[in-house]
């Protein structure tokens, strides 16, 4: 399943991939984990194609992070891709937030929220799990950061917030459940973005690809890389960004079988 929206004309300048939920090992029972392995180099392939300016993974990089060999699955294709890499944490690499699996998460890749410029367009990562699962200090702690990487942003052409969890996948009122924010947060944080100037929100976690507008806000939950949920296939999002505007496709992974890494939800 394929999906475009633009955000006014755009004339390329510049190209950003949103990858996420490589999940390796989710409904993977092969031999160390090979399935996995090949949509991922497989999508790894395709973005070097792309050669784009940076490479985005909200989440979910492993699917059990008790098992080595996911992680060296996921770290030996990052060290593949040819361009700078940025990684939030998914609810299955910490499995229900705690300071102690936060710092597991660090100690391995060494960091859970990033910031960063490309071409006068400004990137936040936040880790969503201290957000959906209610640690209230932590919270407090990364909305602080947050806060000041948007007063950083300002006079950007365009800031991105990256995230794993949804805050919506398709409307403000759809009901609360895994796959979005509680509808508190939801208008805390829009409107906190929409103070900002913020024009683009990346999520993952759903395993099938969203995209949805609201309050001038631009949202997109990407399909996996790892195997999806019918009828989305595994890939990954391709953003371009030029003088006017940007735009956002999600493009199914090239150059493989796809039928057999579909699931029903």
């Amino acid at each position: 399943m394929s999906a475009v929206a633009v955000i006014a004309a755009c004339k390329q300048e510049f190209t950003i991939v949103h990858m996420s939920d490589p999940q390796v090992g989710f409904h993977d029972d092969t031999e160390h984990f090979v399935h996995s392995d090949s949509l991922f180099s497989a999508a790894v392939a395709a973005i070097n194609d792309l050669k784009p300016e940076a490479v985005i993974i909200t989440g979910d990089l492993v699917n059990d992070p008790a098992i080595e060999e996911q992680h060296e699955i996921y770290a030996a294709h990052v060290a593949e891709i040819q361009a700078p890499v940025y990684a939030v944490p998914g609810n299955h690499d910490i499995r229900g937030y705690t300071e102690e699996k936060r710092h597991e998460f660090l100690d391995r890749y060494g960091y859970d929220c990033f910031a960063f410029s490309a071409k006068d367009v400004y990137f936040i990562g936040i880790n969503s799990d201290c957000i959906k699962d209610g640690a209230v200090d932590a919270e407090a702690g990364q909305l602080e950061w947050l806060i000041n990487e948007l007063q950083n942003a300002q006079g950007s052409k365009h800031i991105v917030v990256c995230m794993h969890c949804p805050i919506i996948r398709e409307t403000i009122d759809e009901p609360e459940d895994y796959f979005n924010f509680p509808t508190e947060k939801r208008h805390e944080y829009i409107s906190l973005f929409k103070e900002n100037g913020v024009d683009l929100v990346l999520a993952g976690h759903t395993h099938k690809s969203f995209m949805t507008e609201y309050e001038g806000i631009f949202f997109t939950a990407a399909g996996p890389v790892g195997n999806a949920f019918k009828p989305c296939y595994p890939g990954f999002n391709v953003i371009k960004f030029g003088r006017k505007g940007f735009s956002v496709e999600y493009v199914n992974t090239p150059g493989m079988d796809l039928s057999q890494s579909s699931f029903e939800e």
